[in-house]
């Protein structure tokens, strides 16, 4: 496999937790007017340390102040300005997720980027979920049930998968398989899509303790992933050329 087919994928995280209010500022008209839609702290919070952090990252790459950024969404159901965010005129392929107290975007020229975040939930009936998350051909499948861990990071790496598709949820996650959550993460069936197998580029991360994500790319070659840690929204820039680190990888 020759370098040049070789690309990179980078994780950064934001603390959720106040961005509202010290981060609005970097949102466009079309996000504020999203923003006036929600209605809880906790949603406010969230969508604003998403976009502020994309924001902020992008406008490291583009040479430009973060409040300049074109940032698009679109959703293939629905006419409103809503759904996985691009970096117009780029080629930079962006992802965000977010929950609970965390929300981490990836970024990637190599190829459709997804990623998601979750907090390990134990006290969910999973038994009774697993049949609509796990294959036939998982363990998980058969009715033995998975531990809070198990599930979660299953969970993540199918989402990641799906959101790098352009598809989320609306196509099943038992439709796909990926390895046992013990192992390597890697995309091991996708019924009707057999060639995502052999280019999707599978990581787990570990954005702090009690949560579960992981992190897809959709490319030719291989994909080596660098996961710089959190960014403080509130008072904090990435170092300058943070997007040519190449030795920090998950």
């Amino acid at each position: 496999m020759s370098t040049a087919e070789r690309s990179t994928c980078h994780i950064w995280w934001a603390a959720v937790p106040g961005a509202a209010q010290h981060s609005r500022h970097l949102l466009s008209e079309v996000e504020l007017n999203r923003f006036g839609t929600l209605r809880q702290a906790g949603d406010q919070d969230r969508f604003v340390a998403g976009r502020a952090l994309l924001r902020t990252l992008a406008a490291g790459l583009l040479g430009t102040a973060p409040e300049r950024v074109a940032v698009a969404a679109s959703c293939p159901d629905c006419p409103r300005p809503h759904g996985k965010p691009t970096l117009v005129g780029t080629g930079w392929e962006v992802s965000l997720s977010h929950a609970g107290a965390w929300v981490a975007v990836a970024l990637t020229s190599g190829g459709p980027v997804g990623v998601d975040v979750e907090e390990i939930d134990a006290s969910l009936a999973l038994k009774d979920l697993a049949s609509h998350v796990f294959a036939e051909a998982e363990p998980a499948a058969g009715g033995a049930e998975p531990s809070p861990l198990s599930f979660f990071r299953t969970w993540t790496r199918k989402e990641a998968v799906l959101k790098a598709t352009g598809n989320g949820l609306r196509t099943p996650m038992s439709a796909l398989a990926v390895s046992d959550a013990a192992s390597a993460p890697a995309l091991t069936a996708f019924t009707g899509r057999p060639d995502l197998v052999e280019r999707v580029r599978l990581a787990d991360l570990r954005p702090a303790p009690g949560y579960a994500a992981a992190v897809a790319v959709i490319a030719p070659g291989a994909v080596e992933f660098v996961d710089h840690g959190a960014l403080d929204l509130g008072s904090g820039t990435p170092r300058e050329g943070w997007w040519r680190a190449s030795n920090l990888a998950v």
